[in-house]
């Protein structure tokens, strides 16, 4: 028989890989059975099924640690968050990539985007504070995915041949912008 805690570790790291690569609904439980090597049946004892698989899954994605600081050390924890370079060796799975993959799921949308606001808009906001917090963390956080986007994703020119202070320095200009939006 094999060992509960390594069968069910194995399940969400295939789980991790395959939802966060391609998306909930383009993955079945047999794709994701046959990563693990484990059989089909183990995904319900162990979660419930497909559904419960990928909730556990997002338990995986850390705290945004922008949210931990203030002021300038906010928006440069932040910016600096979103603006690492495309590294095929780590971005394959990483929280970004998920996002992006499941945001516009049939199934799990409503919950990425839940997920998106109780976790990065709505916490930004209250740090924010004052008149329009919500718009004024919705446009650093439209900057912010926008420029990530563009150099993870898209791997645009303009974003992957500069050098990634020149990048933070550009991205700061452009949250400070957002965050001076008075409506």
């Amino acid at each position: 028989m094999s060992d509960p805690i390594s069968t069910r570790e194995k399940l969400l790291k295939a789980a991790q890989n395959l939802f966060w690569t391609r998306g909930y609904s383009n993955v079945s439980v047999r794709d994701i059975t046959r990563s693990a090597d484990v059989d089909v049946a183990l995904v319900s004892r162990y979660f419930g099924g497909k559904q419960g698989l990928f909730e556990a899954t997002l338990k995986l994605v850390p705290p945004w640690e922008a949210l931990a600081a203030d002021g300038e050390a906010l928006l440069l924890k932040a910016v600096k968050s979103f603006s690492e370079p495309h590294d095929p060796r780590s971005d394959a799975v990483n929280p970004f990539t998920m996002l992006l993959s499941n945001v516009n799921d049939p199934e799990m949308g409503d919950m990425i985007r839940d997920m998106v606001r109780r976790g990065m808009s709505k916490p930004l906001a209250e740090k924010i504070g004052g008149r329009q917090a919500e718009t004024r963390a919705a446009m650093l956080l439209a900057v912010l995915f926008g420029a990530a986007l563009m150099r993870k994703s898209f791997q645009v020119d303009g974003f992957q041949a500069q050098p990634n202070e020149a990048l933070v320095a550009q991205l700061m200009h452009l949250a400070r912008a957002a965050l001076a939006y008075d409506g």
